[in-house]
């Protein structure tokens, strides 16, 4: 019966998903101004931003996801994030008590509050941590202005 339960509330939260969709094309950033997400996705990568004088540095907690199996794309001020979490290949006999982890696709779209440098964008992964440095383009970079 839990099985059953849960097959419902995906159900039920796949068929919100076209409705999502269909908001954010009519009106982008409607669900938030700087970052989306699709609910539904089976793993989403949480992320945090940081903002420096030159670059923004994004962080995005993505553990147990092969860095072969990632794809980072850079265009304007947006960074698109997505990726594939590959189910663990060995069956475990019983029955789950809890099962939070989660496998599949994901995709993450972060919009930042200025254009960045794509072809500067440098990437590590390390213990699950996707780390990326996005330089600022010269119109986007904080000017010290002499006041005469």
């Amino acid at each position: 019966m839990a099985n059953e339960v849960s097959r419902s509330a995906v159900r039920n939260v796949r068929q919100v998903e076209p409705l999502e969709s269909l908001m954010e094309t009519v009106w982008p950033g409607v669900f938030s101004p700087f970052i989306t997400r699709q609910a539904t996705q089976p793993h989403i990568a949480h992320i945090d931003v940081l903002d420096h004088d030159d670059a923004f540095v994004l962080k995005a907690e993505i553990a147990g996801v092969d860095k072969n199996r990632l794809d980072v794309q850079v265009h304007g001020n947006q960074v698109y994030i997505s990726g594939i979490k590959e189910e663990d290949s060995a069956r475990e006999e019983g029955n789950y008590i809890y099962r939070e982890r989660r496998c599949g696709e994901f995709s993450r779209t972060v919009q930042l509050p200025a254009d960045v440098n794509g072809d500067q964008t440098k990437a590590t992964y390390k213990d699950g941590v996707l780390e990326l440095t996005l330089p600022k383009t010269e119109a986007a970079k904080r000017k010290k202005i002499a006041i005469s």
